[in-house]
């Protein structure tokens, strides 16, 4: 499995919903918006959030935390998860 489909993968582990603004793939959990983009400049996967619906319709989203490849996939994978459960989630 590629690093991409372990990382979806999670977000469905932590029953994270998939939903469509303004044509844009987004992760919806506790009113909150996310996307998790591969940012090649920093060979890093960056996640975003918005903290409300009109803040992802303006395309209105804050930089959150850098996960470079360079951790390695398993390494990337448990700093997202623990990430997403103890700062995101709550």
């Amino acid at each position: 499995m590629e690093l991409q489909e372990k990382i979806e993968s999670l977000f469905q582990e932590l029953n994270f919903e998939r939903v469509i603004v303004n044509g844009t793939s987004l992760l919806f959990h506790g009113g909150n918006y996310y996307k998790i983009t591969f940012v090649k400049g920093l060979n890093s996967y960056v996640i975003e959030f918005a903290r409300s619906y009109d803040e992802a319709v303006k395309n209105m989203f804050e930089d959150g935390d850098v996960y470079p490849i360079s951790l390695g996939e398993d390494k990337l994978i448990n700093e997202l998860r623990h990430d997403l459960i103890n700062f995101y989630m709550k």
